[in-house]
């Protein structure tokens, strides 16, 4: 199936051009240790409804929607390598074709009788999309996730009712640490931010910035000020990793990857890697990144307009949103609408 061919989701929430550019890259769709068992997981991107299932250990994407009836597959089961319609009991196969029709067991099965199938990949602990089967560019390359010699959480926080471009703009933002987040690290005595710049990159940006902040609960026993060197390495359209550099040679890196459900629905996955505490439990990491996260969430659901304005003139810029300006002429600069984007 080619882009041209792919018909847009009933009640989509994009433009039609904005939907047919964001179709072209891989979104992570779900956390692979979630995608498992006889119980299909149901997911949304882009206003699709996929459901996920292990075949032979291999992940299936397709629209979770039985041909039949319209039920989705979601509400059914999987056997062997076969997911069944709880409804009717229709099966199909790992390529979409439909393998049994039990209230007419001797009857000729139609080709047409098959799932749609999505390109789908499975790395770094996740499950990955191409709705269009021909991604513009690669799966990014993090090594950090594939280092034995590091240790890895894997947060699933859930549907943000917000834009996933808005998320990302805010994972990115430096001047909003010292606000939003002084109840876990943000320091507001030195609320300045230093002068940087943003580099474009094949497939994103990078850029890279000191702050004086608190240390963590979960990382020092007192919470002492201590200078951190922050490395951002961002990837188109949405996704980035974030390197927390401490003075100690201790370093935290982050990904934020925030999938677009819909045009004002994002689900936030992230994952992590830590060269400190590697005999210690996840859970206290676990906790301290979420509290994190939740101080993030209340101000990214309440921005108005939901959709991330490419237009700089809509919104009012200074010198510490250096990040924010060029993210926006990058996704314009991908084709996305002019004025708004999700």
């Amino acid at each position: 199936m080619t882009l041209t061919e792919l018909k847009l989701p009933r009640a989509c929430t994009y433009s039609e051009s904005d939907w047919r550019i964001l179709a072209q890259y891989w979104h992570p769709v779900a956390l692979s240790s979630h995608v498992h068992g006889t119980k299909p997981a149901a997911v949304k991107l882009l206003d699709v409804e996929l459901v996920l299932y292990r075949a032979g250990g291999t992940v299936v994407a397709a629209k979770d929607l039985c041909l039949h009836r319209g039920v989705p597959l979601s509400l059914g089961w999987i056997e062997g390598e076969e997911i069944v319609c709880a409804y009717h009991g229709f099966r199909y196969g790992p390529k979409g074709e439909c393998t049994s029709v039990p209230a007419q067991p001797g009857a000729a099965i139609p080709r047409k009788l098959c799932l749609t199938n999505y390109l789908v990949a499975e790395k770094y602990g996740l499950v990955w999309v191409c709705l269009s089967g021909e991604p513009l560019v690669p799966l990014p390359e993090w090594e950090q996730l594939v280092d034995p010699a590091l240790r890895n959480l894997e947060v699933d926080c859930g549907t943000w009712t917000c834009a996933s471009a808005r998320h990302t703009e805010n994972f990115n933002d430096l001047a909003h640490l010292s606000w939003i987040h002084n109840k876990t690290f943000g320091n507001r005595d030195q609320p300045e931010v230093p002068l940087y710049d943003v580099d474009q990159v094949p497939g994103g940006l990078h850029f890279e910035a000191n702050y004086a902040r608190y240390a963590l609960a979960v990382e020092k026993a007192d919470r002492t000020v201590e200078h951190i060197r922050y490395v951002y390495d961002h990837t188109q359209p949405f996704y980035t990793r974030l390197q927390i550099c401490f003075p100690d040679g201790g370093r935290l890196t982050l990904f934020n990857l925030p999938s677009p459900r819909s045009a004002r629905e994002t689900h936030v996955l992230f994952r992590a890697a830590r060269n400190f505490d590697l005999d210690g439990p996840n859970d206290k990491h676990t906790a301290s990144l979420v509290a994190v996260l939740n101080e993030d969430r209340a101000v990214v659901e309440a921005q108005r307009p939901e959709e991330l304005p490419l237009d700089l003139s809509e919104e009012f810029h200074i010198r510490a949103d250096r990040f924010s300006t060029v993210y926006r002429q990058s996704l314009k600069a991908m084709g996305l609408g002019k004025e708004f984007t999700s």
